[in-house]
């Protein structure tokens, strides 16, 4: 099984930015951003002792020392063009991941926040596995709160007691009929999921007819499974994913998918359709949902 890799080895690149771990030599850049008003009054502060306005180099190198931590990712926003630091991005992993953004002023416009929330929606709930991902923009973020709803964001809502936070539910498009997990799958960000018929592979699928045709939810609902129709005719991973929908609930099964995501299982390795639940039989799969991996 894969392991994961440290939050601070995660480097990403976009058409106009690289992001790598901030680093404590980016604090004279980093004071456009930190020492400016405007800028932080657009920063989530929740749950911060103090705000992010810096007065010295000292009070923001204090901070990179925080962000230096293996506990989250606090990637550095270059500018590639001029090769200038202009920000920062912060993202936690987990039932709901919370993703932060601070830019200097000048950098705060729609091109630059679609093509950074883009990244973070593609990328980070990958390598941060996330139930949904949450950003705050205050009314002071007019730029994003317009960005966040074109990329299919809602909100503004509370998150924790605090306001002005949009959300984006990395589960949309949860469990496949036949038990697979679309929001896992590989090929999600061209097909819209299994339970719609715009899915590339709906008119060939036995399961899809079937269980519209009885007005389930999925085929762990149904009293004839196991049927041997379509994927549960060749397929242990769809089986055993069916059968612990069937027994704990298919939000459990979502539930376990991501606790052994995050824990390194891969559910399609780069570039393929199969994983670490792949070569398993029916019951090695179950076990690992139940129990997550083996130390």
């Amino acid at each position: 099984m894969s392991t994961p890799k440290l939050y601070r080895d995660y480097q990403y690149e976009t058409e106009h930015f690289l992001l790598r771990q901030v680093r404590e030599e980016d604090a004279p850049a980093l004071m456009a951003c930190y020492a400016d008003p405007a800028a932080v009054a657009r920063m989530n502060a929740d749950n911060c002792l103090r705000g992010f306005l810096c007065r010295t180099e000292e009070d923001l190198r204090a901070y990179i020392a925080i962000w230096q931590s293996e506990d989250y990712a606090r990637p550095a926003v270059i500018d590639k063009a001029t090769g200038q630091v202009i920000g920062t991005l912060e993202i936690f992993g987990g039932e709901t991941g919370v993703l932060r953004v601070d830019l200097r002023s000048d950098y705060e416009t729609p091109e630059a926040l679609r093509e950074l929330y883009t990244l973070a929606m593609e990328k980070f709930p990958a390598d941060f596995p996330m139930g949904a991902m949450v950003t705050k923009a205050p009314i002071e973020a007019p730029a994003r709160r317009a960005v966040l709803a074109e990329l299919g964001f809602s909100g503004p809502e509370s998150f924790r007691g605090y306001g002005d936070y949009y959300r984006l539910p990395v589960r949309c498009l949860g469990l496949a009929y036949c038990g697979l997990a679309c929001c896992l799958c590989s090929e999600n960000r061209d097909c819209p999921g299994c339970q719609s018929a715009a899915a590339p592979c709906y008119e060939k699928c036995e399961n899809f007819p079937c269980v519209r045709e009885r007005g389930l939810s999925g085929c762990w609902q149904c009293p004839d499974f196991p049927c041997g129709k379509g994927m549960h005719g060749n397929n242990p991973r769809a089986r055993a994913f069916v059968q612990f929908a069937k027994e704990h609930g298919p939000d459990k099964l979502l539930e376990c998918l991501e606790r052994n995501r995050w824990a390194g299982v891969a559910y399609h390795h780069p570039s393929k359709l199969t994983g670490d639940y792949d070569g398993l039989t029916q019951e090695e799969i179950f076990d690992l949902l139940l129990n997550g991996p083996k130390a």
